[in-house]
């Protein structure tokens, strides 16, 4: 194959990956999880031909001066969508988790408090907790892509 022709298919490469990211991208903020997985599976594929032809790019051979320049310029244009992509897709996977981790700790908290109740006044008339723990209750989390 040479270089145009796996510039080309590079070319396509990236637009489906971005039309991929983007698409991942709506999915978690219209908080559709379910859908997500499938989408997962095309985008790893996506990649892993991404990282092939890049890398038979860089293979010896025939000089990449030869290339039609339009062709080069529109791989680069596309190459720079992608990095914008790729950094809008880290950001909204980032905020998921942080978001998941503050609803994990409000409610490790609020089980935490429940244990802690008071119980009733002592002797001299001030609250008091229980000095014998209630039972942890338990918690199960339901982990889905």
């Amino acid at each position: 194959m040479d270089k145009t022709t796996r510039m080309t298919e590079l070319l396509a490469i990236t637009s489906q990956l971005i039309g991929c990211m983007e698409r991942e991208l709506e999915l978690m903020r219209s908080l559709k999880p379910t859908e997500l997985k499938q989408l997962q599976m095309d985008k790893v594929a996506l990649a892993d031909a991404y990282q092939a032809f890049t890398m038979a790019l860089k293979e010896p051979g025939e000089d990449l001066s030869s290339v039609n320049s339009a062709l080069r310029d529109e791989l680069t244009e596309a190459t720079e969508r992608f990095q914008a992509a790729v950094q809008d897709n880290l950001r909204a996977l980032r905020a998921m988790r942080d978001v998941n981790e503050r609803v994990m700790r409000a409610v490790v908290q609020a089980l935490d408090e429940k244990r802690a109740a008071v119980t009733g006044y002592n002797n001299r008339g001030t609250v008091t907790k229980s000095r014998r723990q209630s039972p942890t209750c338990p918690v199960a989390v339901q982990q889905r892509a």
